[in-house]
């Protein structure tokens, strides 16, 4: 894929995709000669979710499961 691509895929500008790949930080990454940088599909960054949390005492502590199971 195309860098540009890369970028909207990982919700990261253009310019910091393009640093990433002068530092060598996107794995596999290579120019062709007409400038184009393409990335391979392996260098997608997963997405993952945190969850936050918390009761006020410890005897709503069985609130904790249900408030995370609510995502």
């Amino acid at each position: 894929m195309k860098l540009s691509e890369y970028t909207k895929r990982n919700l990261i500008t253009y310019q910091t995709a393009w640093n990433h790949f002068n530092k060598g930080m996107i794995e596999g990454a290579y120019q062709l000669p007409t400038g184009t940088v393409v990335v391979p599909e392996k260098s997608i960054i997963e997405e993952k979710t945190v969850v936050y949390a918390r009761v006020s005492s410890s005897q709503n502590r069985d609130n904790l499961k249900s408030q995370a199971d609510r995502e």
